[in-house]
C-alpha cells in the first residue's frame, strides 16, 4: 500500500472555497522595464497580465512575437522577470472601486460644513456662506 502524500493547501483557493473571497477580484498588471538587459523586449510597458482569484498569473508579452505564460504566483513573475529591479510589476488601479469611493465622498460633501470651522463668525466669507 502506497503512503498518501499530504497535499499543500493553497490559501487563496481555500478562501474561494469558503466563500470569503469576493468574486471578480482578478487584478490587471503590466511589466514596466527601465533597462533591457537582453536587447529583445525593449523598455517601458513590455508585458501585461492578470492575477486570477486563485493566485495563478497569466502574462503576455507586448512584442512582435507575443506569447502567453502561466505562473503559480505574482512573486514568481517578479523573480523571473524582475531583473534585479530593472522591471517592475505595476498593478492597474481598480477604477470602478475608486469611482465609487469618490462618488460617495462627493454625494456626502457639504461645503458649508467643511469650511464653517475655518471661518471667523463675523468675517465676510462667513456672511457669504450664510446668504446661500
Amino acid at each position: 500500500m502506497k503512503k498518501q502524500q499530504k497535499q499543500k493547501k493553497n490559501p487563496a483557493a481555500m478562501m474561494i472555497l469558503n466563500g470569503s473571497r469576493r468574486r471578480n477580484a482578478m487584478k490587471i498588471f503590466y511589466l514596466n522595464r527601465t533597462e533591457d538587459e537582453s536587447g529583445i523586449s525593449g523598455t517601458g510597458r513590455v508585458a501585461q497580465g492578470f492575477v486570477f482569484d486563485n493566485g495563478k498569473v497569466a502574462v503576455t508579452w507586448l512584442s512582435e512575437h507575443p506569447s502567453v505564460t502561466v505562473y503559480d504566483s505574482i512573486g514568481e513573475v517578479h523573480a523571473i522577470h524582475g531583473h534585479g529591479g530593472k522591471t517592475e510589476v505595476v498593478m492597474e488601479p481598480d477604477y470602478k472601486k475608486a469611482f465609487g469611493e469618490l462618488k460617495s465622498f462627493v454625494d456626502n460633501f457639504s461645503m458649508p460644513e467643511a469650511v464653517s470651522s475655518k471661518l471667523t463668525p463675523d468675517g465676510p466669507a462667513s456672511k457669504l456662506m450664510t446668504k446661500a
